[in-house]
């Protein structure tokens, strides 16, 4: 799925925030298949992971957000009629590091 450059400009923004979008594509991607998707879900949980509690409270709108199969600009849509967007959506998706990713699920 591609967007054009205005449909870009219109979910990112004019100064686009790489991390954020990297991690959406790629939290999408690894979502989808099931034991990545069940190894970011631990690690995220796990009570090491600085944003736990913070992915706790957004939890289901992520995991709706990842495992969407829209496109971008219709799931900007329904994000913004909920009173987000995609841009900001993206920002909430917790990041994967330390060495207890390796680690999640045993």
């Amino acid at each position: 799925m591609t967007t054009t450059d205005d449909e870009f400009t219109a979910i990112w923004g004019d100064y686009p925030n790489y991390d954020d979008i990297a991690r959406f594509d790629y939290g999408r991607r690894m979502w989808r298949r099931p034991v990545m998707g069940a190894r970011l879900l631990a690690h995220w949980l796990d009570p090491r992971h600085p944003y736990r509690e913070r992915f706790s409270e957004r939890r289901a709108m992520i995991e709706g957000v990842l495992a969407s199969e829209a496109g971008l600009v219709d799931l900007d849509t329904r994000l913004r009629e909920c009173g987000t967007s995609l841009r900001c959506a993206a920002r909430e998706i917790p990041p994967v590091f330390g060495s207890f990713f390796a680690h999640a699920l045993g």
